[in-house]
């Protein structure tokens, strides 16, 4: 990694956001550069009283405030009414009243608020994290675990371009403000490590969103249509007149196992539900009718009649939301039903799960396996749409050149090409790998793209993960005056050292030997023990820290190479420092 000479904050990244108000949406012309950090409310499906933070690695700590002095947390504490939090690191929230232990933690990276009201009676849990981790928190929800990778890909694009689409979690009054929730009110979300094919679909797709015209278009998706997608207008009146979000027939969706479905609910369960949520039904209901129903055949309103004659009618998809969030959400699954009293119970005869908007998930995966791109599943349920990180490029780009393989959402000149080349061929020369080596460079499009890739602050010029390089925007080097050939040079020379190592190599031999390949320090530096430079260079807090430390393994690299040899010196990267060496 070879450090930047200006300073961002190494976790949010400032983000300008454009919002415009058009017929009652939302819409955004994205200057967010393709990513942005996002609040996601935890424990939003029920009341929390009482929770624990357990602190999971040395980095986690506490303050009294969003601005005040960090310090380390080293063992649990508990939240309760009363008491506020925030935290950062790698932490265990645990809800200590949830009667399924099962689901009553959640463990995750990144700036936690936490805040226990007396009003409320209540704990609110709001994590802030990057986007990319967000959508892949995502996929391991959202998901199927057999998921074709080009509909995996799809849903990845989908689920990002809704949470960078503003806001979709309204708190109630006197609870933590956030953009999301972890539910379906706003999309389902698992904070675990991702499979490797959910973690290559967010990598693959990074940063890249729907896109109608130079707006960010309104997209959604839902497990199963049941064979006729939804228009979102029948849903949510706001989006009214969106072309790619009208409904459709989806034969793909048909193709699978029927999605056809049942569902009881007593009617005294129902009327608790109905007392709990505020709505005003008849006390005694004898019967129960769809008043109204959408072109594609689901419910809109539905009429309750008591048994004096009294009417009440309920929005469609009130009624699912206020059945899901008491008795969960594979009860009532879709709004395409026939419904009928029978026995004391409402009776729901159904299929598809979920509202039918935007993207079904069944005939994604259906058309992912008959071998349909990513850009045909998009384009089938959002025609019109297209890929795209900003507004006027064509999303991410890949050439082979050699045994390289770019990624960029630039066209690629055949100077460029031979460029690269000479720089690859230059590399092999100054250390010749003992295997064919096969490097990608990932020429990242804005800052924020390269901050969420290569989870390195701002300041980072460019980043080397085994044989992959991420480089900063071109912009970025001619506006520090840096030279983006010899950071180039220096990240190919850390695939090729890479190349000879293993996982007990230390950072500051790997690091210093590139510096000495390189050619780019030379001199004395603040004398630093191996143990202290390794540190540094593993989580170095500054850009003058990070720079003190690369110097100073070059020079001590640099005293090796002279002492016992290049060769020997390399023999290191996998068998180890001798005693006494370093």
């Amino acid at each position: 990694m070879i450090p930047l000479s200006i300073a961002l904050h190494p976790f949010r990244c400032v983000s300008l956001l454009l919002l415009v108000l058009s017929g009652g949406s939302l819409a955004l012309f994205a200057e967010d550069g393709g990513g942005r950090d996002v609040t996601v409310a935890l424990f939003s499906t029920h009341p929390v009283s009482r929770v624990t933070v357990t602190p999971l690695g040395a980095s986690a700590w506490t303050a009294r405030c969003a601005r005040c002095p960090h310090k380390p947390l080293t063992q649990a504490v508990t939240v309760a009414e009363g008491d506020e939090l925030f935290a950062g690191g790698t932490l265990r929230v645990t809800d200590k009243t949830a009667q399924d232990q099962g689901a009553a933690g959640r463990t995750a990276t990144g700036l936690w608020h936490l805040r226990g009201s007396r009003a409320t009676h209540s704990v609110d849990v709001v994590l802030t994290l990057p986007s990319e981790r967000y959508v892949a928190a995502v996929l391991n929800a959202e998901a199927a675990h057999d998921e074709p990778q080009q509909s995996l890909v799809a849903l990845a694009i989908v689920a990002r371009t809704f949470a960078l689409n503003g806001k979709h979690y309204i708190a109630l009054r006197g609870h933590l403000d956030a953009d999301l929730c972890d539910s379906t009110q706003c999309q389902a979300m698992l904070l675990r490590p991702p499979s490797k094919a959910v973690e290559e679909a967010v990598r693959s797709s990074a940063g890249e969103t729907l896109w109608f015209g130079r707006r960010r278009a309104e997209v959604y998706f839902s497990q199963n249509c049941g064979g006729l997608t939804e228009d979102a207008s029948e849903v949510w009146p706001r989006l009214h007149g969106l072309p790619y979000l009208r409904s459709h027939a989806d034969p793909y969706c048909l193709r699978r196992p029927s999605s056809g479905w049942r569902a009881q609910v007593a009617l005294s369960t129902f009327l608790e539900i109905a007392r709990n949520e505020g709505w005003r039904l008849p006390s005694s209901i004898a019967s129960v009718q769809i008043a109204e129903r959408s072109p594609s055949h689901r419910a809109l309103r539905v009429v309750f009649v008591g048994r004096n004659g009294e009417r009440a009618t309920l929005g469609a998809s009130t009624l699912r939301f206020g059945i899901g969030r008491a008795l969960g959400w594979n009860q009532v699954r879709s709004d395409s039903y026939e419904l009928g009293l029978r026995n004391g119970a409402l009776v729901f005869d159904g299929r598809g799960h979920g509202h039918g908007v935007g993207l079904c998930q069944v005939g994604a995966a259906e058309m992912a396996a008959e071998g349909k791109s990513v850009e045909e599943i998009l384009g089938f349920y959002f025609p019109g749409t297209a890929e795209r990180i900003a507004a006027t490029d064509q999303g991410w780009q890949e050439a082979h050149v050699g045994p390289l393989t770019v990624r960029s959402t630039q066209h690629l000149s055949s100077l460029r090409q031979a460029e690269l080349m000479r720089l690859w061929s230059k590399a092999q020369q100054r250390f010749s790998p003992a295997h064919p080596v096969t490097p990608t460079l990932v020429f990242a499009p804005t800052t924020e793209i390269f901050r969420q890739l290569t989870n390195q602050p701002g300041w980072a010029l460019a980043s080397t993960q085994g044989a992959v390089v991420t480089l900063q925007p071109e912009a970025v080097f001619h506006e520090k005056n840096n030279d983006e050939t010899n950071t180039l040079l220096h990240e190919m020379l850390h695939v090729v050292v890479e190349s000879a190592c293993n996982e007990r190599t230390p950072m500051w031999l790997r690091e210093g030997l590139v510096e000495v390949l390189a050619g780019e320090r030379t001199g004395t530096s603040q004398a630093m023990s191996s143990r202290v430079i390794e540190n540094a260079l593993r989580e170095a807090a500054s850009l003058q820290r990070s720079e003190q430390a690369h110097h100073a393994a070059a020079v001590k690299v640099k005293a090796l190479v002279d002492r016992y040899g290049l060769a020997t010196v390399r023999g290191w990267l996998s068998s180890g420092v001798p005693a006494g060496a370093s």
